[in-house]
């Protein structure tokens, strides 16, 4: 009997061997590096699919707030790493990782790409703080933020998964910028009137990219020799809803950044080398398969549904360099050989 099960176990596993990563490798096969975008010390490379898996229209959390479906409040009498949150509406909702949550107790992030079911009820679901200085009630329900956090910050909770973390990398980010915030808000980052003038001077010139193509499904972004994003979604339709989001919270950790020379060739490595990444489903809230992206690179997380990478992100460590051994495709043949 034990054979048996042991033998169907097998099977199972035979049938569905990799949790998510198939999907996520025939979106990375699919892709094709476009033509740079370059303004100053920023540069963005669009990532087109030869061909397009989904064509479903994703609500995102702003659409489903204006329509009155999604609704968003303190646990209980307030926990600084949860919310809970609802769908009344007729189509399930994607909210990405990142962004922001306003008023209540304290601003927020959401901690992870989520896909709320339809009439969802009420569920709990993790988020970070990024207002350290509040803990006061100015508004019963949260409303949208209409931003994402700055890149880094985005980063450093992917990357260490601390609170701490992310208040310390908030303040960095303020001091880069100059400004200061009484209750250490991040909106404040975006508030400034001087980094306001800088990042419409930015915006302007990379706004457009998502419109470029309709096979434009992602990008690779660069401040001096660093990649410093890359994010990839399922379709053209719901990268252009979330870009103006995505283009400010990069153009902000540009501002301070530096020029540097990456090119195509250098981004289609770090796409190959995300194949050989380790793929580990950690489970999701809502629909799909929530996959935690592990690699001698960097770490991200993708979110699939059924066939589709609603959206991946990937992060590259700080000490990964370009035009240098670590990226160069014979080296990590050579190393997956010799284990």
């Amino acid at each position: 009997m034990k054979r048996i099960l042991m033998l169907s176990f097998l099977m199972v596993m035979l049938a569905f061997p990799k949790a998510g990563e198939d999907e996520i490798v025939n979106y990375l096969d699919n892709l094709k590096v476009g033509e740079p975008v370059r303004y100053k010390n920023l540069t963005i490379f669009p990532l087109l699919a030869k061909r397009i898996f989904s064509l479903h229209d994703y609500i995102t959390l702003d659409q489903a707030i204006d329509k009155g479906w999604l609704k968003i409040r303190e646990a209980g009498s307030g926990e600084v790493n949860f919310v809970e949150v609802k769908n009344n509406g007729p189509e399930p909702v994607f909210i990405m990782t990142g962004e922001m949550i306003t008023g209540a107790r304290q601003d927020r992030m959401l901690k992870e790409d989520l896909l709320l079911p339809t009439q969802s009820g009420w569920i709990r679901v993790p988020v970070f703080c990024v207002e350290h200085g509040r803990w006061t009630e100015v508004s019963h329900e949260f409303k949208s933020g209409g931003l994402l956090v700055p890149n880094t910050v985005r980063e450093k909770a992917k990357m260490t998964e601390s609170q701490t973390e992310v208040w310390d990398e908030i303040a960095a980010s303020q001091d880069r910028l100059g400004i200061s915030a009484g209750t250490g808000t991040v909106n404040a980052n975006y508030e400034d009137e001087e980094v306001k003038k800088a990042l419409a001077e930015y915006t302007d010139k990379f706004i457009k990219i998502p419109k470029l193509s309709k096979a434009t499904i992602g990008v690779v972004v660069v401040t001096g020799n660093q990649i410093i994003g890359f994010d990839m979604f399922a379709n053209n339709s719901l990268l252009d809803k979330l870009w103006p989001k995505l283009i400010k919270s990069y153009c902000i950790d540009a501002i301070s950044g530096r020029p540097g020379e990456i090119y195509k060739d250098d981004i289609e490595e770090l796409i190959e080398a995300l194949k050989d990444a380790k793929f580990v489903s950690t489970g999701t809230l809502g629909f799909g398969k929530l996959i935690k992206i592990e690699s001698e690179l960097g770490q991200g997380s993708a979110l699939v549904h059924k066939t589709a990478v609603v959206h991946m992100d990937f992060f590259p460590g700080d000490d990964i360099t370009y035009h240098d051994s670590k990226l160069r495709l014979d080296f990590r043949r050579d190393q997956r050989l010799n284990n």
